[in-house]
């Protein structure tokens, strides 16, 4: 679940609905763009209208929105591939159906800022955005509490169940909820390439299968072919006026002579081959094999950016330990200081005391 603010609410409308390419999603195929859709709303919509609308309907108080508050509880309703392979379209629209149907029930379907379903990535999907309004005013804290999250760890997959879908649950307690979109993409490119790897495998055996039947040693018994030709002797005739007496030489052609078998043999063996690399071209030029190569490419960039992400987090952690560390300290400071003061205060105190006590003895 992703909680969004103000500013990130045009940004999540120019995504889920496609208004402008993105930067940081390379995986979405424009050309299945149009299979798209929203159980919401019939045509594109704006988010900052649509919430504002929803928060005015039916906030009872006078108090303006804050700047920083959440305006939307947008959920990630999904799977994973596998899940998806086994249902035909008309399914995978039921699944999402049957969800926003839940939901709708759960948080009120007039919360319910849209439903926008993306079939143009790599497993389909739906954002579900919730304006978390209850008792007439925003409270995010109290929608999505830690019990209301448990609840679609272990509610919602039972729901889908009894709707036929076999959803696999949540790990209690797992991180799951707290995926950001890149380490999101992350898992779900490792699964693709996990599935292409197998059907890779696959055709690998059926191409070694195949390979198996093309002769790799074919031997062939050859001769040389000779021919007969006149050579000269180095020797002159006596009785041709000085002219060169030439002789019969067997000298070997460019040729070889084989037999008609063998020589079948060998176009047959010759032809196995050619087949054989057309085969292995048609294998790399199959949308599979295009598709692992470009995942792998994607998985790459992904990994490269979760990894920057990683690094970040950890640099925040530092910095938030050595600020713990500082407030230690300043904590500690501010302890001796009022020791000091209440030290001084009570120095103060006793001598204001005996100069009191002075000046009653005195009058």
């Amino acid at each position: 679940m992703q909680k969004v603010k103000s500013a990130g609410l045009k940004g999540m409308q120019f995504h889920n609905q496609r208004e402008r390419k993105s930067r940081t999603n390379d995986d979405i195929d424009h050309e299945r763009t149009r299979e798209n859709y929203d159980l919401k709303n019939d045509k594109n919509i704006d988010y900052n209208e649509r919430v504002k609308e929803i928060i005015e309907s039916q906030k009872t108080g006078t108090r303006k929105t804050r700047k920083d508050a959440v305006l939307v509880n947008e959920l990630l309703v999904t799977s994973d591939r596998d899940f998806f392979e086994q249902l035909d379209p008309g399914e995978q629209k039921r699944f999402f159906e049957e969800s926003y149907k839940l939901f709708s029930e759960r948080y009120g379907k007039q919360n319910i800022a849209y439903a926008t379903v993306h079939n143009d990535e790599q497993t389909p999907h739906m954002h579900l955005g919730v304006v978390p309004m209850r008792d007439g005013k925003l409270q995010g804290k109290n929608v999505f509490n830690r019990q209301e999250l448990l609840w679609l760890q272990d509610k919602f997959p039972e729901h889908m169940k009894k709707q036929g879908f076999e959803l696999k649950r949540g790990e209690r307690g797992s991180d799951r909820k707290h995926i950001e979109t890149a380490k999101f993409k992350k898992q779900t490119l490792e699964k693709e390439i996990d599935f292409l790897e197998k059907n890779l495998a696959v055709k690998k055996d059926e191409w070694t299968a195949y390979s198996d039947k093309v002769k790799s040693d074919l031997e062939v018994p050859a001769k040389r072919h000779m021919k007969s030709v006149e050579v000269p002797t180095g020797e002159k005739s006596m009785f041709g006026l000085g002219k060169e007496i030439m002789k019969t030489e067997k000298k070997p052609t460019k040729n070889v002579v084989i037999s008609e078998r063998d020589y079948k043999n060998l176009v047959t063996a010759a032809r196995d081959n050619d087949r054989l690399k057309q085969h292995v071209r048609n294998l790399m030029s199959t949308d599979m094999a295009r598709e692992y190569k470009k995942l792998s490419k994607e998985h790459g960039q992904v990994k490269e950016k979760y990894s920057g992400l990683v690094e970040r987090f950890n640099e925040n952690v530092n910095d938030y330990n050595e600020l713990l560390e500082e407030n230690k300290s300043l904590k500690s400071k501010i302890s001796d200081l009022k020791r000091d003061v209440s030290l001084i205060y009570e120095s103060t105190k006793e001598f204001l005391k005996e100069r009191t006590d002075g000046l009653k003895a005195t009058v």
